[in-house]
Formats: structure tokens, C-alpha cells, sequence
């Protein structure tokens, strides 16, 4: 899986790099996120969900998915929590700070006591095997480029 941590105080969303199976690391340079019409999303799940909810949200079809959890953003309509479970995908406005992904319980902890963000996803990677690799930080306040 991942860890993905949105800090509402930074306007932040940081996430790692790494996707794994089970028991062994696939890679750690994923890009765990994809931009659709303004909004950035960021996701979690097995290691090809996210190409899948990038496909499935240009048709608005998600009866592929069995079950994920994503964070988008968009510079003038927030930050929104959603999940897709069973092929139905339901999403709604995040107005506190939040973590999804197999990081999730260390990266709330982080964020309940006031780490920086990144530093959030450094410290979930030394307990959390399958967040690794570079850590990409954005703020959710900035135009995204060409999408």
C-alpha cells in the first residue's frame, strides 16, 4: 500500500513511492498520484489500483474496483476524502487533517502531535514496510499545470 497524509494546517499532501505485494517490495518509485480535469488524486490499495481509478474515472465506471481509498485536491474546490468499495465510489469534503494507507494509525499520530508533513511519511517509513521510497509534497493551494 502507501501512506498518503493530508495536513490541513500546511495545506499538504504528502505521499511515499513504494508499492508492494504482500510479502516483497515491487518498486520504490511509483507516482501515486494522477491528475483528472483540475483535481489531483492521490490513492491507495494493490499495486495497480491507481491505474485502474485513473481509467475508471474518465468513464465513471468503477465496478472493476474492489476496494481503495483516495485523496484528491483541487485548488479552488478543497480537499475531498473518497473511497471506492465493490465497484460504487462515493467521496466528500476532508475540513481536518487526515492519513489513508497501510501508514494511516503512525501518520495520524504525527499529525495529532504537529510533525511537519514530510517528516510524517520519513518517520512511517521506518515502522511501515510498505511505505518507502521518495516522499512528493504538494500544496494544495497551487494550480496544477495542464490538466
Amino acid at each position: 500500500m502507501t501512506t498518503i497524509v493530508y495536513n490541513a494546517k500546511t495545506a499538504e499532501i504528502a505521499c511515499d513511492s513504494r508499492t508492494t505485494t504482500d510479502k516483497i517490495i515491487v518498486t520504490d518509485n511509483a507516482q501515486k498520484w494522477f491528475d483528472y480535469h483540475g483535481w489531483r488524486v492521490f490513492c491507495t490499495g494493490q499495486t495497480c489500483d491507481i491505474y485502474n481509478l485513473q481509467h475508471n474515472f474518465s468513464n465513471n465506471q468503477f465496478d472493476t474496483i474492489e476496494s481503495l481509498e483516495f485523496i484528491k485536491y483541487h485548488p479552488k474546490k478543497g480537499v475531498w476524502y473518497g473511497c471506492v468499495k465493490r465497484g460504487t465510489c462515493k467521496s466528500e469534503p476532508l475540513a481536518q487533517s487526515y492519513a489513508i494507507g497501510s501508514g494511516q494509525q503512525a501518520a495520524m499520530f504525527g499529525l495529532l502531535n504537529g510533525y511537519n508533513t514530510v517528516e510524517i511519511v520519513e518517520q512511517v517509513k521506518r515502522v511501515d514496510f510498505r511505505t518507502g521510497g521518495d516522499i512528493h509534497c504538494f500544496n494544495v493551494t497551487d494550480p496544477l499545470e495542464n490538466t
